[in-house]
Parts: C-alpha cells; structure tokens; sequence
C-alpha cells in the first residue's frame, strides 16, 4: 500500500485512517449518552452528576491532546496512536469490572485520555502527509468521521442498552476501539517526522501556536460545547418534548439525521471556503448552527426536530475543516501537530463545559433554555473570528 503522502486522499491509506477515526467516534458515540442514563437510572444519581461523569473524558482531553500533538510532532503519530488506542479500551473496560459512580468516573477519565489523544494523533497525521495542495480537503473529509460516528454512535449504543443491557455496550465498544487501531496501523507512514525549518528556541513557538489558536478556537469552544450538550442530553429532551424515544422515527434517530445533513453540505459545498474565504464561511456556519438549536430547543415533534437537526448540521458542516486550517496554516512542520493538538484541547474544554453547565441548566431551568442558550453564544462567537480573511495560500486554494 503506499503511503498517504504518495496518493493523498484518492488513496487507501487516506481512507484507512478516516474508518480508524470513524470508529473512535462511534464509540464515543455510543457510550457518551449510556453514562448519564447509567448514573440517573441505575445509581440514582441527578442529572448534573450525570453530566459531570460525562465531562470528565473532555475534561482530561483537554490536557491529553495537546500532549498528543507534542508527542506527535516529535516520534510521529504511529507511536502515539498505539499506546492511546490501547488505553482508550481499557478504559471502556472498567465498567465490565464494576458498575458504581467511582467505576464510571475512572472509566471516563482513562476513556477520555485514550480516545483524545487517538483523534489528535490520526488528525495530526493527516495534516503532517496529506499532500500540501490537499490539505484543506483532506480535512474536510477526514472530518467527516465526526459525523458518521455520531449517527452511528448513539443509535448503536441506545439499541445495546435497551436490548441487551449495559455490559454488551462496553464490550462491543472495545472491539470497535481495537478494530479502528488495528486498521490505522496497517497504513505505511506516520513515522517521527523529519523537519526541514530551523530550530526555534521553545517561547517562540508557544506562542506562534497560542496566536494561532486563539481566534478560531474561541469559535470551537463555542461550538463543541452546543455538541457536548447535545450528544449527552438531546436525547433526553427530546423525549420529554414528545417525541417518541424509540422506532425509525425516534429521538436517537435526529442523530442520523443531523449527521446526514453534515455529509451532505460538506459533498455539496466542500468549496465554499474557496469561494467565501474561512473567516466568511465559519461567521455564516455560526449563525446557521444557532437557528438549529433555536429549532430543537421548541421541537414536540420528529419533524420539526428533524428540521433543526438539519440547520444544526449545515452549520458544524465546514466549521471543522475551515478551523483547523485557519490554526494551521501559519504554522511550520515543527509546531503543526501541536497547533492541532492545541486546538482539539479548546474544543475539548468546549465539549466538557457544554455537557457539564448543560446538566446544571437542565437542572435548573429545563434543556429547552438551555439550547437557547447555547445558540446565544454562538451568535456572539461570530465576531471573535473578525471581519476579514487572510491572504489565500495556495494549500487553500488548490484541490
């Protein structure tokens, strides 16, 4: 098989390393909305412990991936992808071993290291091989692996626990954990990186990464908090709106929906941030992603759900792509994988604040308010990005 440098994303090796991605999202996915359910149903526990247990793989992520990028950028991907897919599926195997709130706090904890740095390291590869003229498709459609797993994810882990129990989630996770590194592993490349810039002295390239960051990861942070909230607790308020909780037209099922549209606009208008510029592109995607969480927070209804699940998937549709390449392209090959890694913190801390305030308002004031919320920040994210674009570089432009 050649290398992922050699055939860019018409390659095998490309679309090797999207399914090992997929996975790791589909067990995410899977697992992520079980936790809560576990801790309130099972425990006894509220709905903010609940989301608080959720938090806690984000939470650590946020320390785990820019460490993953670090490590990345110095003994290559392939190394660290290794030791944190292995770790991520002892992770979901703690709760085989005992079920209780300590059990599924040190489940998420393990679990969330493992999985974050699984991400960082397959997106850092991706950056550090993709040929520079695919860059930005290349993450586009690596990202789309978010969205697969979270159809896939949810779906899968509510019919595992409505119809076999708790246990068969944690124990076909951990084999789809382990069939997602096996797979990437089988791809040629991803090595300790040979850099070709000069050596800079560390201060230097802290804070080129942390002037990268900071825009576009103030818009992340915003934005992966709304999917934090969702992916642990739509579910939930959907149900308790009326919709049923399950069948084809049950609430799991706005996840595939919601995915669905993600696929579609990316395949359909992969090249607006050509024709748009990032900035333009992501302040539009912002919008569009508030009106549909305006949409699910008043939705009774499939239909309506539906229609929100569609304008909130337009709207994270380009922000993944457009953001990382917004963090990447003013870095060199000796700080891109930790700019990546950088980034995936923030959107982390985003995912972790949105499940863990969003139990807290669920709590207090109902899921409803608390979408309205959630849509309010993003609205006020919109001018975090600025007004203008940067100047074009060709790795943008190209396709």
């Amino acid at each position: 098989m050649r290398p992922l440098a050699e055939t860019g994303t018409r390659g095998a090796a490309f679309w090797m390393l999207v399914l090992a991605s997929t996975a790791g999202y589909v067990v995410n996915g899977a697992t992520t909305p079980v936790v809560p359910r576990l801790a309130t149903e099972h425990l006894g526990a509220d709905p903010a412990l609940g989301g608080l247990l959720v938090s806690l793989a984000a939470f650590v992520s946020i320390g785990a991936m820019p460490l993953a990028g670090l490590l990345s950028d110095r003994v290559g991907p392939r190394r660290v992808l290794l030791c944190s897919g292995l770790l991520a599926a002892a992770g979901l195997g703690v709760v085989l071993v005992a079920l209780s709130i300590p059990s599924l706090a040190v489940s998420r904890v393990v679990f969330g290291a493992g999985n974050a740095a699984t991400a960082t390291a397959l997106t850092a590869w991706v950056v550090a091989e993709a040929p520079v003229a695919q860059r930005s498709r290349a993450l586009g459609l690596f990202g789309l692996a978010v969205w697969i797993g979270l159809a896939l994810g949810p779906v899968l882990g509510e019919s595992l626990f409505r119809s076999v129990g708790h246990q068969a989630v944690w124990v076909v996770t951990i084999g789809i954990q382990l069939v997602g590194l096996a797979v990437a592993l089988l791809v040629r490349g991803g090595r300790a990186p040979v850099h070709t810039t000069e050596v800079r002295r560390a201060g230097a390239g802290v804070a080129s990464v942390l002037r990268a960051v900071v825009r576009p990861g103030t818009a992340g942070l915003v934005a992966w908090a709304a999917e934090g909230f969702m992916i642990a607790f739509l579910i939930q308020h959907l149900v308790d709106q009326g919709v049923d909780a399950q069948g084809v037209l049950g609430a799991a099922d706005v996840f595939a929906v919601f995915a669905g549209s993600v696929v579609g606009v990316r395949l359909l208008l992969g090249g607006l941030p050509d024709r748009l510029g990032p900035v333009r592109t992501a302040r539009a995607a912002l919008v569009v992603l508030a009106a549909g969480l305006v949409v699910l927070a008043v939705a009774h209804d499939f239909p309506t759900a539906a229609a929100g699940a569609v304008l909130v998937g337009a709207g994270y549709s380009p922000l993944f792509p457009t953001l990382t390449v917004l963090v990447t392209r003013r870095l060199d090959d000796r700080t891109r994988a930790t700019g990546v890694g950088v980034f995936s913190a923030v959107t982390s801390a985003g995912y972790a604040v949105g499940s863990l305030v969003g139990g807290l308002l669920v709590s207090t004031v109902g899921s409803g308010w608390a979408l309205a919320v959630l849509a309010a920040l993003q609205l006020a994210a919109v001018p975090a990005l600025g007004r203008h674009d940067p100047a074009r570089p060709r790795d943008l432009r190209a396709r």
